[in-house]
């Protein structure tokens, strides 16, 4: 789950790639984000026991769900794919409905305090939250901390691929240095958001069904252990990289 939550997927990284994100920069982000995943995700719920599958790997016969030919498992295999659509719909639509909920009140609350330029949005308050981790990520101090932080914001509550369009076609990130470009490009790149957790809720949810109220429980958990890896290789990519303006630069095919 957390190495979910830490990478992109190959259809995704297409289309990042289109709008001019640096498709070397994003495929070494997965890269690093994996190991990143697992370590932290040890970190956040470390093996206290001896694991069922050390040594051997055993997988019990399932008699219930044992399909009699292969009309039968193309009938079951069609049916799980629609139940795993329309709890991956029902799931996001229900977050994202939250989520313009508390926007809403959050922005009438926030016309009493007289916040109108930007409104009082849940992607404002977590931009300011994400301000420190901006500033530990290396991203330097001359007016980029709260930019690249209100990216980091907007990825987490909405997902990556409207911080991506925000970072290479909004003129209020036209001026990022190209340090500040790279590091946001590394901590953009993962699917740890509000919607991708219904997602993937929804998917683990209908493919292990007696797992369900473990895949709740740990989902939350499972999205900041993500959202942490990613910011590690975006560290590291910032403290590693020296040629960072050949990263940011939009790549150029043929």
């Amino acid at each position: 789950m957390c190495s979910g939550f830490a990478t992109i997927a190959g259809s995704v990284l297409v289309a990042y790639i289109a709008i001019g994100v640096n498709g070397q920069a994003l495929i070494s982000s997965c890269v690093m984000s994996i190991p990143a995943s697992l370590a932290i995700s040890k970190l956040r719920y470390p093996e206290t026991e001896e694991t069922l599958t050390t040594g051997r790997c055993v997988i019990p016969d399932d008699d219930e769900h044992r399909s009699a030919n292969s009309l039968h498992a193309f009938a079951n295999g069609a049916w799980l794919g629609l139940k795993i659509a329309g709890m991956i719909l029902a799931t996001l639509l229900c977050i994202l409905a939250f989520l313009g909920l508390v926007n809403g009140l959050l922005t009438w609350w926030g016309r009493y305090l007289n916040i109108n330029d930007p409104p009082l949005t849940v992607e404002l308050v977590v931009g300011y939250i994400c301000y420190p981790l901006a500033f530990l990520l290396g991203v330097p101090r001359n007016g980029d901390l709260l930019k690249v932080a209100q990216l980091i914001g907007t990825k987490l509550v909405v997902n990556e691929f409207v911080a991506y369009t925000s970072l290479q076609t909004d003129p209020a990130y036209a001026d990022l240095s190209p340090r500040s470009r790279l590091i946001a490009t590394y901590a953009l790149c993962g699917f740890a958001n509000l919607g991708s957790l219904g997602t993937q809720i929804g998917v683990l949810s209908q493919i292990a069904p007696s797992r369900g109220g473990d895949v709740s429980r740990l989902a939350v958990s499972a999205l900041i252990a993500g959202a942490l890896s990613t910011l590690t290789s975006a560290s590291i990519a910032g403290l590693l990289v020296t040629d960072q303006a050949a990263y940011t630069s939009p790549s150029v095919s043929g």
